[in-house]
């Protein structure tokens, strides 16, 4: 299959163009592969080689991947082809890049590559999906693997959502309030201040006490703001910077202990799932599995107990007991698994309790989380009130002795 660069034109305004990459077997197809609603053909033009775009770069949307998986695994179970299945997903797709990825990968499968390899040489699905796809493959089962990887990515998108709306909102509102109280700080009571100078009246001892707090607030506020940017810019960039402040927390903080270890498992459970029960020996699947926690102090566990158990050959239960901090539920049912021969089913089990559970601390999580700022918020507006109203109600009755 060639690949082609249409110019689309605007059918209400022609000066308003855009140009579609695509892949297929002839003009016609892709024109019809390029089509978009408003706009006509100007211009077809075959790419040479040298010409053709890179392949690589970000991953594709999680969104995207959801539809994408959940489309072809329906497909598939109606015993259609992968590479028709590729086809008829791709063409009306709105997204041009992800449709000519998709058919550079059926035209690799059509060519005899691997389905795993045909995804891989894109180079925008991570190694898990990678892995996942060529277990289902393999084993016959490719339709499921798809099922599961859109299970999989949809439930992830589900607790970032979550995570997101716990910490976003509540977080804008405290940087607002903060932005108000320096404001109060620095420019009304300041003000109050003055005019308690212009008429000559001696502040209060509570007035003195806030003017006071003001002056200090006024001379250390460019000081905060400039290590609150530094500590956020720092937290941006540095991988080691954010898990060493998450560990000091998760030690001083239960319920966020049990939040960031509910979601951190119940990742790494279901990966490990998915990848044993599609036909990848435990061994690799569990170091396969350990990916989705790298960069967190839970990875280096994982991968010592995969090295373990294949290495010295002790049950998997428990070299994960003697090399990671996992919860003793984990490590119980994955032990049951083992020695009932039954291990997909209970991590199967293990999966949808920390689903539940990480879904019920996320509620809880949430309720704390706006209960603080709440407080913080009360906290804060008394304080703007105190020091710009109190002066003027401490001092009305000398000011107004002092007009008379």
């Amino acid at each position: 299959m060639a690949r082609f660069l249409v110019t689309m034109r605007n059918i209400k305004d022609p000066h308003v163009s855009k140009n579609v990459e695509v892949q297929a077997a002839s003009r016609e197809q892709a024109a019809v592969l390029a089509s978009r609603s408003g706009f006509a053909v100007a211009l077809i033009k075959t790419l040479s080689a040298n010409a053709q775009t890179e392949q690589g770069g970000a991953n594709f949307s999680q969104k995207a991947q959801v539809k994408m998986f959940r489309g072809l695994a329906s497909m598939l179970k109606a015993n259609i082809t992968t590479a028709d299945a590729l086809l008829y997903y791709s063409q009306g797709l709105p997204e041009p890049d992800l449709q000519a990825a998709l058919l550079r990968i059926r035209e690799r499968v059509e060519s005899g590559q691997p389905v795993h390899l045909a995804f891989a040489k894109e180079r925008r699905f991570d190694s898990t999906i990678l892995a996942i796809i060529e277990a289902g493959a393999d084993s016959g089962q490719l339709g499921q693997a798809f099922s599961a990887l859109a299970r999989r990515i949809k439930t992830e998108m589900t607790f970032q959502g979550k995570l997101r709306t716990a910490l976003l909102v509540p977080g804008l509102v405290i940087l607002f309030q903060i932005g108000l109280f320096i404001w109060s700080q620095t420019s009304v009571v300041s003000k109050v201040e003055a005019t308690i100078k212009e008429i000559h009246q001696d502040p209060d001892p509570i007035s003195k006490v806030i003017f006071a707090f003001s002056h200090v607030v006024q001379w250390t506020w460019p000081f905060f703001i400039g290590g609150l940017c530094a500590m956020g810019v720092g937290l941006m960039r540095s991988a080691a910077l954010r898990q060493g402040t998450l560990r000091l927390l998760m030690q001083r903080w239960m319920l966020l202990r049990r939040l960031v270890m509910g979601l951190r498992q119940s990742s790494w459970v279901g990966t490990l799932q998915m990848l044993y029960a599609n036909g990848i020996n435990l061994a690799r699947a569990s170091v396969l599995a350990a990916k989705v926690t790298e960069g967190t102090a839970l990875y280096d566990g994982l991968i010592r107990a995969s090295k373990t158990y294949e290495g010295t050959g002790i049950p998997f239960a428990e070299a994960i007991r003697r090399n990671t901090d996992l919860d003793p539920q984990v490590i119980h049912m994955i032990g049951i698994g083992e020695k009932s021969a039954s291990l997909p089913q209970q991590l199967e089990l293990l999966r949808d309790i920390y689903e539940e559970d990480t879904a019920a601390t996320m509620g809880d999580f949430t309720e704390v989380i706006n209960f603080i700022t709440l407080s913080i918020a009360v906290f804060l507006i008394g304080l703007v009130f105190s020091g710009a109203m109190l002066p003027i109600f401490l001092m009305g009755p000398k000011m107004m002795n002092s007009g008379s």
